[in-house]
């Protein structure tokens, strides 16, 4: 039965909840692109199309500078169109992806210029002339002629290779630091172990041999918040990324705390971290206007245009892979093994798309999860806990949403695929307990794939001894990584094409619930 403290927690909690859904729908953050459109004396309308803003000051500071290097290049040139878009028509999202169009395009840092005109030679000649624009930042460009395809990644020479030396600044950068954190949690284990500790047979679903510290979750955190210091030393310029990032930052926070007490009071109930999941949902699409708007199936769009629906809809997925990755943290490995290989494959993708906000949170927690396990795989000296994997499974599901939602080019079953463990392996198991085992969706058992897994290694080997369970738990991660390796390269080599994503995805999934079925019968 419960408390009255923690009734009241959980009122408190759906309060907050309430007032984050009437923020969301009535005062929610909206994407920002800026957007100049100029005539020029041969009646060539020239379009400056650049990537969303998270705030809509900032797109005006940008459009204030940006018109006049604009007229700076093209002084003959009148400004027909100035403004922040709040939403792309077909042809503009089309010009932010690669499809060909039928007019001849440049690509210039984080935008694309299009070139339109009733006389083709006119629109082509104008294009050809735009070959050093300042407003690339001093970049040449080049020009690509209609029908022909348009890659959005066009950075080359010095560009080029100072972008791959922040990557890496930044991604060992993080890893450090996680490192650093993760060892002196190790270090003085002894000021924390009366509250961090995971003890041995503490549940149902415990197979580690020794009590270990379970609060890596805040090595992950202060990933997060160094990206934020790095973005804002590098690139005082460019405060879009640097407000987002203290948006996504923020909005992370609930998700972590609820986690993270339940780490050290071991006395927060699944009900209460869903709603402190949800309240970290709410806020993201508050702060940072990031929803769930297209699937690519028809019936669902329709749906999916009503805000309200939109908002439900995203809150419930966010929530869902935040539990999710809770259940998968089953084993040494396995779940940042799984989300490193899902954060690389977002990384890959932003950098593609020149998207710094994402590529910056992504490659901060990577670090993160890399410098963790150091200690966590295979010996099992730290555990992510609660905080951790929640923080992860939020951080995850938001970047992916947002990436689809920033850029019109990536296909939503993008973020589907490279999520489809976790949630596969929930939705089994919330049907296995009703269905099958007549319990409670959210009572913890010892029957998810991980678990069948370790169970079948230990058959198999026959380990019997204390360093045999903890091999037979170290070898689990590698039967979910090597195919999540697969999936994510193939995801990032097709992140444009729905046709493609679309069907993998449920294949996938079958092929999910088939070796689980398998599995699962022949456990004993």
């Amino acid at each position: 039965m419960l408390s009255t403290k923690n009734k009241v927690s959980r009122y408190v909690l759906l309060m907050f909840a309430l007032l984050l859904t009437a923020l969301a729908l009535h005062d929610r953050a909206s994407m920002h692109y800026p957007y100049i459109s100029l005539t020029n004396p041969d009646q060539v309308k020239i379009d400056f199309l650049w990537q969303a803003d998270v705030s809509a000051q900032l797109c005006q500071d940008k459009l204030n500078l940006l018109d006049e290097v604009a007229l700076a290049d093209c002084p003959n040139c009148q400004i027909t169109v100035r403004r922040c878009l709040a939403k792309l028509d077909s042809t503009q999202a089309t010009l932010l992806g690669s499809d060909a169009v039928d007019f001849p395009t440049e690509r210039i840092r984080n935008g694309v210029i299009a070139f339109q005109s009733n006389n083709p030679e006119s629109a082509l000649q104008a294009c050809q002339n735009a070959q050093d624009l300042d407003v690339n930042y001093n970049q040449k460009t080049q020009c690509t002629l209609s029908n022909m395809p348009r890659p959005i990644n066009t950075t080359h020479g010095h560009i080029f290779w100072a972008s791959i030396v922040e990557v890496l600044l930044l991604l060992v950068g993080s890893s450090l630091i996680s490192w650093v954190i993760c060892y002196l949690i190790l270090r003085y284990d002894n000021l924390h172990a009366h509250f961090s500790h995971d003890h041995v047979a503490a549940g149902v679903q415990k197979f580690h041999t020794n009590p270990t510290p379970r609060i890596a979750g805040i090595a992950f955190l202060a990933c997060l918040l160094a990206s934020l210091g790095f973005e804002l030393i590098i690139h005082k310029t460019f405060l879009s990324s640097s407000l987002g990032m203290a948006y996504f930052i923020l909005a992370c926070l609930p998700v972590f705390i609820g986690g993270i007490l339940e780490d050290t009071t071991k006395n927060v109930g699944v009900a209460q971290r869903l709603l402190f999941s949800i309240l970290s949902a709410l806020l993201a699409i508050w702060l940072l206007g990031g929803l769930i708007d297209r699937t690519d199936i028809a019936t669902l769009d329709g749906l999916l245009t009503i805000t309200p629906l939109a908002i439900a809809f995203t809150v419930l997925g966010i929530a869902g892979v935040c539990n999710a990755f809770n259940i998968i943290d089953g084993y040494n490995g396995l779940s940042a093994g799984y989300a490193s290989i899902a954060l690389t494959a977002i990384a890959c993708v932003a950098f593609q798309l020149n998207d710094h906000l994402i590529l910056g949170l992504s490659l901060s927690l990577l670090g993160g999860l890399l410098g963790f396990l150091y200690w966590n795989w295979p010996h099992g000296k730290i555990f992510m806990g609660d905080g951790g994997a929640y923080l992860v499974g939020f951080s995850l599901a938001e970047l992916a949403i947002l990436l689809v939602y920033r850029n019109p080019a990536v296909s939503p079953w993008f973020t589907a695929i490279i999520l489809a463990y976790p949630i596969t392996e929930t939705v089994v198991s919330m049907t296995r307990r009703k269905f099958i085992t007549r319990t409670k969706t959210g009572q913890p058992d010892a029957a998810h794939m991980h678990h069948l897994l370790y169970f079948k290694i230990k058959r198999h080997r026959q380990f019997a001894d204390a360093a045999g369970h903890a091999q037979a738990n170290s070898r689990v991660a590698l039967f979910i990584w090597l195919p999540a390796v697969i999936v994510s390269i193939l995801a990032t080599l097709f992140y444009q094409s729905t046709a493609i994503l679309l069907p993998m995805t449920l294949v996938g999934c079958a092929l999910f619930v088939l070796i689980y079925c398998k599995l699962l019968v022949n456990r004993d």
